[in-house]
């Protein structure tokens, strides 16, 4: 694995609170706008970053990753923003993702395993180095996290019967990151899925603290990615 400093970073966010935030500390700042989604690039704590915010849902972040690698040369994609959790993870938690799934692809009856897209690997592996290294932030920030497999689908996770990827160690559930997990994937580069806890899949107050914590949580995933940048100088 090549030094972290030597890198080319996409990000991809899906929140207007945790792209503005990221967009405030890019130095150098220019942009280019490809398709509908408009490009920030410049340097944040002296590395090259461009930024992006693509929406939500898995379409919207395997368009804006594949651009990012494509078109702009970045070697590592960073996708932060928030998750639905599962129990025993908790709102406000941190899940670092080293590993992705998808939760809404069904080949089952050609003998692939549930969330395995037929031809593709059954899961989605972090780079466990990348890993290593955030978790030495984290540990100096004093946040509580989990590690463990994120699983993304196109439909929001209000209760348990949505989730149908059941293998022990699924901790939260989103729209867009095995998707980013997925390009990055084929196009041989490595990537970092973080996801704060902004609701409890199942409780009776899931969609009112979906609506407190949102935004709130968005922001703090934007400041670990700050706090990796600034560990890298």
């Amino acid at each position: 694995m090549k030094n972290l400093s030597d890198y080319n970073f996409g990000i991809i966010t899906a929140m207007d609170s945790e792209f503005e935030i990221l967009r405030a500390n890019l130095e150098d700042e220019n942009k280019e706008q490809v398709f509908d989604i408009t490009y920030y690039f410049g340097k944040i704590y002296g590395h090259n970053v461009v930024i992006a915010k693509a929406g939500i849902g898995k379409v919207n972040a395997a368009s804006a990753t594949s651009i990012l690698i494509d078109h702009f040369e970045c070697n590592i994609i960073i996708n932060s923003g928030i998750a639905g959790g599962i129990k025993p993870v908790k709102t406000k938690d941190l899940v670092i993702a080293n590993a992705l799934v998808y939760n809404d692809v069904d080949a089952t009856i050609f003998g692939y395993a549930y969330g395995q897209v037929p031809q593709m690997p059954k899961k989605y592996i972090t780079n466990p180095n990348i890993i290593i290294l955030l978790k030495r932030i984290i540990q100096k920030l004093n946040l509580n996290y989990h590690e463990g497999i994120i699983a993304s689908g196109d439909k929001f996770a209000d209760n348990m019967d949505v989730i149908k990827y059941n293998e022990p160690g699924i901790l939260a559930v989103d729209m867009e990151s095995t998707a980013v997990a997925q390009i990055a994937t084929k196009a041989g580069i490595d990537f970092l899925i973080i996801r704060f806890i902004s609701d409890v899949i199942g409780e009776a107050s899931q969609i009112e603290l979906y609506n407190e914590f949102e935004d709130e949580m968005a922001n703090e995933s934007a400041k670990i990615t700050l706090n990796l940048f600034e560990a890298l100088k």
